[in-house]
Order: structure tokens, then C-alpha cells, then sequence
């Protein structure tokens, strides 16, 4: 039986993350986006990151003009 790479339980089905590749149990991380808790959890963190067209802001990009 597989195991899943994040939390090592063996389960009947794993899931690949379609951020990292890792693959995961139900328990794991959300198989209906297809996304392991880490990179699940980063999506929802990251998102205030991004300016409105989903790219991260560049700090530098004022001062060079």
C-alpha cells in the first residue's frame, strides 16, 4: 500500500499536489483542489502578497523608475 509522504500512514489512495508534486492522503491536504496542506495553506497566506493581476509586488520596481 502506498504511503503518503506528508504524514507516512499508509492509505488505498494518494493524491499529487499540483504545486509541489508531493503526494498526500485524504487527511493530508484538499484533493478536490488537488493541493497538499503546505501548499494549500501558502495559497491562503500568499494571496496578500499578490497585486491584482496575481503577481508578487516588486519593492524595487519605484526606485529604478
Amino acid at each position: 500500500m502506498p504511503e503518503c509522504q506528508i504524514c507516512g500512514e499508509e492509505a488505498d489512495r494518494l493524491i499529487t499536489c499540483k504545486s509541489c508534486g508531493v503526494r498526500f492522503c485524504e487527511d493530508c491536504g484538499s484533493t478536490m483542489e488537488r493541493l497538499c496542506e503546505f501548499c494549500a495553506e501558502e495559497e491562503v497566506d500568499g494571496d496578500s502578497d499578490l497585486n491584482e493581476d496575481g503577481f508578487e509586488e516588486d519593492e524595487d520596481m519605484d526606485e529604478r523608475g
